[in-house]
C-alpha cells in the first residue's frame, strides 16, 4: 500500500475533507425485493465504547453482490472451496438406490 505524503493527508483531490476512515468490526445481510441489503458496521472516531460504532445501510443487486464477492476474493486471493468429493459408501448406496444427483 502506497504512503499518503503529509501534505496531502486528510484532503480530497478537489482539496475537501477528510476522507472517512474506520475499522470494519461486523456485517449482515437480508434478502431485499429486488437484490440483498448489506449492513456494514464500522468504528468511527477513535473507536471506544459503543458511540464509536456507525452502521450503514446498503441496498444492491445481486449482480453487484457476486462482483463484490469476486473482487474480495480476487484482493485477497481466497477461492471458494470445490464441491465435497462424494464418499465411497455414499457412492455405493447412490448406485444401489437408482439416484443420478448426490442429494
Amino acid at each position: 500500500m502506497a504512503a499518503i505524503p503529509e501534505e496531502g493527508r486528510g484532503q480530497h483531490e478537489s482539496g475537501g475533507a477528510s476522507d472517512d476512515f474506520g475499522v470494519l468490526v461486523g456485517w449482515s445481510h437480508a434478502p431485499f425485493t429486488r437484490g440483498i441489503q448489506l449492513k456494514i458496521q464500522s468504528t468511527v472516531g477513535d473507536g471506544r465504547g459503543a458511540a464509536g460504532l456507525a452502521a450503514r445501510n446498503y441496498l444492491m443487486t445481486r449482480n453487484q453482490a457476486l462482483i463484490l464477492a469476486k473482487y474480495l476474493l480476487d484482493a485477497t486471493g481466497q477461492q471458494l472451496p470445490g464441491a465435497p468429493h462424494e464418499g465411497r459408501v455414499r457412492r455405493m448406496l447412490r448406485r444401489l438406490t437408482g439416484r443420478i444427483s448426490g442429494s
